[in-house]
């Protein structure tokens, strides 16, 4: 049987990057947890056709910036290990031999950097 907490969301959230913790803003970050993406689209006479292809697992991350973070550094490792840790409700997420993609943008006015994301083919969760 479930408890509880297998359907809490939400909560302390922290990521950390081979071994450097980082400030994810209001824990906003979004995971893709299959490395299958299938479509449904209709042939010519209408019948459905489903098609699937694999696709890396992955995060989205909307950093909090502070002083310090160097992106570019962050972009051009070939290989990082990625731990998100739901403090709260006793998961972890790791990430294992994965690399920082996207182009990060800064918004001015509430501090976020965006367009960042977490891809690897080696994802894995934890439960405490």
């Amino acid at each position: 049987m479930a408890d509880d907490s297998d359907y809490s969301f939400g909560g302390i959230i922290q990521i950390t990057i081979d071994g450097e913790r980082y400030a994810a803003t209001e824990a906003d970050i979004t995971l893709d947890v299959s490395n299958i993406s299938t479509e449904a689209i209709a042939n010519q006479d209408g019948s459905p056709c489903y098609t699937s292809k694999p696709q890396l697992y992955g995060a989205q991350i909307k950093f909090r910036d502070r002083s310090g973070i160097d992106y570019d550094d962050l972009l051009r490792r070939r290989s990082i290990d990625a731990t998100i840790k739901e403090i709260d409700n006793g998961r972890t997420h790791l990430f294992t031999g994965s690399r920082l993609v996207g182009k990060p943008t800064k918004n001015l006015s509430s501090g976020e950097v965006d367009g960042m994301e977490i891809r690897g083919s080696k994802y894995r969760p934890l439960k405490s």
